[in-house]
């Protein structure tokens, strides 16, 4: 099957009329011309700044998907200069081709627009004309957004063309909301501005906003300001009186911009799909007394939201899928809550595999991996998926061949600044966006997954903790609390019965050597790499683990495997001698006891018995005559970890019953270097390891280090680097930004 174009639509506010007008345009005309249409939109236009509002821009990450072919991008709609920025950067890279909005002078991207201009200029025609309005006042939205420029021409020119006079007292930018029109009706009515006799609103809802405000101040609606408003909305119908007002093509300007962008894609034209052309409706708000006509599909919308949502807030639905116990049961539940979304007709929710698994980043970038949660028709529960597949492929349904093109509103689910995926909702054929109550749906979907997510990681830590308790977190074996619940549960397992089993007690007797020359770190990691060999040592019903931490401990059922264990495990060790990364060919031992397990079995008993029973000693160390070597590596180690202590070679040697000559002179021999050249060395390594990864004073930094005075430690430091501390610190953030 020939692949269907699948074009991205950048918007917000979907919920609103206005906005929802332009998506049926884009929709209607897609669906005619056989195309996907992803919604890609966030539940605010981040007017707000909070990192809960903000997180929901990293759902536009998936517009570097090479799954869209171009897309329709409504910048209007969005309140934040930056998110604006951050969308149009991913737009840029993702080389598509993107359409504007009612937008124009872009320096890549093409632009469709309505004529706000002469939309406005009919209206306000209409008071002079009409009405005999001379004083008119004009009230848009803010003064950077191209309509509310364009209507604001609009009602200039036709004041022009009256010869009326007009200031800036007259031409009011301002919300395209409430706070605008209040702030405007209380100037009127203390008398800040001289009263009108008309007021052009932006839109309906500042109209309705304004007449409720001058009524509550004493002025009456037409009788004493006539007021129109702008974009034919519900608001213009419900409100007493009827608002005048103007509906904008908003239906056509989405088709057009489709059919445009489909254009640029393709090379071809599609087939125009039927629509209204703007116009003006009167009400009574201008004084005219035409009642306008309620839509009957609109009426029963709303009064369907209503009744379903005074059902939900009456209703359980945050508290059950919260209570989900996991994300399996938390889907089972959220099924009996999709009625909510009215007409809808399929929902998919895909969460992150950063969610699943319970990472401690929540981020979100195009090609992360999502699993699909939730895939609900609007009559049966659909068959998923368990394995993940990767977010560009955005939705399953846009990877499936179907015989009909598709549109979804893929919104973002997060908590906080904590990205969880993404819900996607379609209403089929139906022309139409989502309401207000599908906001109220997904916040609680945000809350009850934040609280799944909070409850599976205290569960996790409290297993992890457990598991601490008796495990080994260096080799992942049963320490000495798990090799005791082991056994217990064997003896529970097998009440009655006496096993006959072989302890073997293999410790590491050169792990103590290895401590002083080298440290901790070297220990572990010998450790580990023993314990891997130990493991592929032992068969199916041996147990294996870390007794001490430089003892292990076996449990078998017959003497010859303790021979073979060891053995076996003695090659493995002298495989790694000419290795030297990877070199633990060390000194140990290995003792075996024969006991039976049964209730009387103490385990401890048993692993001291086996030390005392030595039937192994395997020794590649020089044998060292030298009764201050052990003292010797101790006071290396102690010098590597602390060298900012003030070494003295008089105590030091008086500690060891040794003379300053003889100490320095064994000392040298072992590690080539005299004491106090190992005391600088350190302190410079110290320094080093401050300065990158510290702000740290340089004077802080030498005190730190174990200087009292400023100079002497530069002096020492470009010695030992030929740089100064402060050159040094330079290069390396140098070094940093160039590799950022």
């Amino acid at each position: 099957m020939k692949k269907r174009l699948l074009i991205g639509v950048i918007i917000t506010s979907c919920n609103i009329e206005f906005q929802e007008e332009i998506i049926k345009g884009i929709i209607a005309q897609s669906l005619k011309s056989n195309c996907d249409i992803a919604i890609l939109t966030p539940l605010n236009d981040f007017s707000l700044n909070t990192p809960h509002k903000q997180c929901e821009k990293n759902i536009f990450q998936l517009i570097l998907s090479d799954k869209f072919d171009g897309f329709l991008y409504n910048k209007n709609t969005f309140s934040s200069e930056k998110v604006i920025s951050f969308i149009d950067d991913l737009l840029e890279r993702s080389g598509k081709p993107v359409m504007l909005l009612d937008s124009t002078n872009h320096k890549q991207f093409e632009s469709t627009a309505i004529d706000d201009g002469n939309a406005f200029e009919q209206i306000t025609d209409h008071l002079i004309d009409v009405h005999g309005c001379n004083k008119i006042y004009c009230l848009t939205g803010p003064k950077n957004h191209f309509i509310s420029v364009e209507r604001m021409n609009g009602f200039r020119n036709s004041m022009k063309k009256h010869g009326l006079y007009y200031d800036r007292s007259s031409c009011i930018y301002g919300d395209f909301w409430e706070d605008a029109s209040k702030e405007l009706a209380s100037r009127i009515i203390k008398g800040e501005l001289a009263k009108p006799d008309a007021i052009v609103c932006g839109n309906d809802h500042s109209a309705k906003i304004l007449i409720d405000a001058l009524s509550e101040g004493g002025i009456n609606v037409p009788d004493d300001i006539a007021v129109t408003g702008y974009d034919a909305s519900d608001d213009a119908m419900y409100s007493n009186p009827s608002i005048t007002t103007f509906y904008r093509p908003n239906f056509q300007l989405g088709a057009e911009a489709f059919r445009r962008l489909y254009r640029i894609i393709t090379g071809k034209i599609c087939r125009k799909v039927n629509n209204n052309d703007g116009g003006i409706i009167l009400g009574r708000s201008c004084g005219c007394m035409q009642k306008l006509n309620v839509k009957k599909d609109s009426q029963r919308r709303t009064k369907v939201n209503e009744r379903l949502k005074d059902d939900f807030f009456n209703r359980d639905m945050l508290f059950d899928i919260s209570g989900a116990e996991n994300i399996q049961d938390f889907s089972n539940k959220l099924i009996n809550y999709t009625y909510y979304i009215y007409k809808i007709k399929h929902i998919e929710i895909c969460l992150t595999k950063k969610y699943l698994k319970f990472n401690d980043s929540l981020t979100f970038k195009n090609g992360d991996d999502v699993k699909n949660i939730l895939s609900h028709s609007a009559t049966k529960r659909e068959n998923i998926s368990d394995e993940y597949f990767s977010s560009s492929d955005i939705i399953s349904v846009f990877s499936q061949n179907r015989p009909y093109p598709s549109a979804y509103y893929i919104s973002p689910l997060h908590f906080n600044n904590n990205f969880f995926g993404y819900c996607a909702v379609s209403f089929g054929k139906e022309l139409m966006s989502f309401s207000r109550l599908y906001i109220y749906w997904i916040n609680y979907v945000n809350n009850a997954l934040e609280h799944i997510r909070i409850k599976s990681m205290l569960k996790n830590a409290v297993y992890n903790a457990e598991i601490s308790i008796i495990h080994d977190e260096n080799t992942g074996l049963p320490n000495k609390n798990g090799m005791e619940k082991v056994v217990g549960d064997m003896i529970k397992s097998k009440s009655g019965l006496n096993i006959n089993a072989y302890f073997i007690r293999i410790q590491l007797t050169g792990l103590n050597k290895i401590y002083f020359q080298n440290g901790d770190e070297k220990c572990l990691r010998i450790t580990s790499q023993l314990s891997d060999f130990l493991k592929e040592c032992i068969i199916s019903g041996e147990i294996l683990g870390l007794w001490e931490s430089d003892t292990f401990c076996i449990i078998t059922n017959t003497e010859k495997r303790t021979e073979k264990i060891v053995s076996e495990f003695l090659e493995k060790i002298k495989q790694t001698q000419f290795i030297s990364e990877k070199n633990c060919n060390i000194d140990f031992t290995a003792g075996i006891y024969n006991q039976e397990i049964n209730m009387s079995l103490n385990l401890s008993n048993a692993m001291h018995k086996a030390s005392i029973n030595s039937f192994f000693n395997y020794n590649v160390s020089e044998t060292n005559l030298n009764p201050q070597y052990e003292k010797i590596h101790q006071l290396h180690g102690e010098i590597m970890k602390n060298p900012e202590k003030q070494w003295s070679i008089d105590e030091i040697a008086d500690s060891m019953y040794l003379s300053k000559s003889y100490l320095q002179k064994i000392y040298k021999t072992y590690f080539g270097k005299s004491i106090i050249a190992e005391v600088i060395e350190f302190r410079i390594e110290k320094a080093k390891e401050l300065l990158t990864k510290t702000d740290m004073t340089i004077t802080d930094i030498a005190r730190e280090c174990g200087y009292s005075s400023y100079n002497y430690f530069v002096r020492q430091f470009r010695t030992a680097e030929g740089f100064s501390p402060t050159e040094y610190r330079l290069n390396i953030s140098k070094k940093k930004c160039h590799s950022d």
